[in-house]
């Protein structure tokens, strides 16, 4: 049955079906034709990987970064970003990763925080004489940071799948976030010395304060949410709930930007958004049951370690496989279909599962970078109106300092796992 199931999977696909149909579709035939189980149990097991607590989390939190987007914050957090970074070479660059940076601790989506700061830093890169390859590269790329930095959407799904603290994993996110946002802001200054480009004066104090002030509502989100996380006065799917209650709050009362047909819209757009990734949920839900009652995970375990039990040589094994995997898949049905297959073996060679989540998150990461299912791909096609080959061509050095960041977290974990051993 698991022999004829994946062969099944992508030729529904090719065929052009929808993810999560090709998913369901695919455990549905395979139990029909080669299992003994009936094949009802399938709806059943697709609505029970929907009934999850934490995954009450996803709408809300989606809600909540349209509400911020079209609240007016990203120009703020722009501007910020620009007195903080904007006096090096290749300010304006580097600028836009510190934005990235900023918008994902609200939005936890990679799509999201490309709209939100390329939207707005594509033209002013162009405008100042940036390449344009090198402008949408490094858009598409820096806004990965989205689900990285928490909290985050994809940190949810991974925690729900697997068991794992969804508060320890937000914790686990925030420092290989900052790495990968060092190592593409060093790629900004040196990438802008070498081609000439100009940066901004130096800010004066007070104009650092005043970006503060004016971002300070948006900054204080992931304040409250992380806080109110760690300080056990909510959960965090709860806190979902208080971002949006935020959200609102700073759109309609303080910047006075949202108004009631713009919020119809967005819980119109931000509702569509959500069915679409619980549908996903849904499907790779039935897809990762079929593997488990069939003991797929102890048998690939068993082959794996037959091979070798060193760590460095699994994660390594491991990383090939997601980063192929993220070429076919969007990251919430990979890290729902491969999760619960990869991160039990990778406990049995001692590796952290807070930890292999961090991995496991920035490996399909670059698959959003990625033909042919890359989402960040066709997001900067529409901002920059630039082809597929071309937007994918401009972030090929790129996604080597992705895969760069990648090797660093993955062999030192306690950049992973030092802030949630202090918190917990």
């Amino acid at each position: 049955m698991i022999t004829a199931l994946l062969p099944i999977f992508f030729a529904v696909l090719l065929l052009g079906l929808p993810i999560f149909a090709s998913l369901a579709l695919a455990v549905f035939l395979a139990i029909e034709f080669f299992g003994a189980t009936n094949p009802v149990i399938v709806p059943m097991r697709m609505f029970t990987g929907m009934n999850n607590f934490s995954l009450m989390a996803i709408p809300f939190f989606i809600l909540a970064a349209e509400l911020m987007r079209i609240g007016g914050l990203s120009d703020r957090l722009i501007n910020l970003a620009k007195a903080l970074v904007g006096w090096v070479p290749g300010g304006l660059a580097a600028a836009t990763v510190l934005s990235c940076l900023f918008f994902g601790a609200i939005s936890g989506s990679s799509p999201a925080t490309v709209v939100a700061i390329g939207s707005i830093m594509f033209p002013a890169l162009v405008a100042a004489g940036y390449d344009k390859r090198f402008a949408i590269g490094l858009i598409a790329t820096a806004g990965t940071l989205g689900p990285i930095v928490p909290p985050s959407i994809a940190l949810i799904i991974y925690g729900s799948v697997t068991g794992t603290s969804v508060g320890r994993l937000f914790a686990a996110g925030l420092l290989p976030a900052i790495v990968i946002a060092s190592i593409l802001i060093a790629y900004c200054i040196v990438f802008s010395s070498i081609k000439g480009y100009e940066r901004a004066p130096f800010p004066s104090l007070r104009q650092i304060l005043v970006a503060f002030k004016d971002a300070a509502w948006g900054l204080g989100l992931p304040v409250i949410l992380l806080g109110g996380i760690y300080s056990g006065v909510f959960t965090p799917t709860e806190s979902a709930a208080v971002a949006c209650v935020y959200g609102l709050f700073v759109g309609m009362v303080v910047y006075r930007t949202i108004n009631v047909t713009e919020l119809v819209g967005t819980l119109r757009s931000s509702g569509l958004i959500s069915a679409t990734l619980l549908l996903i949920t849904a499907g790779a839900s039935a897809f990762s049951w079929l593997l488990a009652i069939t003991g797929t995970p102890s048998q690939l375990a068993g082959e794996v370690l037959s091979w070798t039990d060193d760590p460095f040589q699994v994660m390594a094994l491991f990383n090939v496989v997601m980063i192929v995997a993220g070429f076919f898949l969007d990251s919430a049905s990979a890290i729902i279909v491969l999760s619960p297959l990869l991160q039990p073996i990778a406990a049995q060679v001692g590796v952290d599962p807070v930890h292999f989540g961090v991995i496991t998150l920035i490996n399909f990461s670059v698959g959003m970078i990625t033909p042919p299912v890359g989402l960040n791909l066709f997001v900067a096609m529409a901002i920059s109106k630039m082809s597929l080959q071309e937007v994918f061509k401009a972030c090929l050095p790129l996604i080597g300092l992705m895969l760069l960041a990648l090797i660093i977290i993955t062999y030192i974990p306690w950049l992973s796992t030092w802030l949630p051993s202090l918190i917990y």
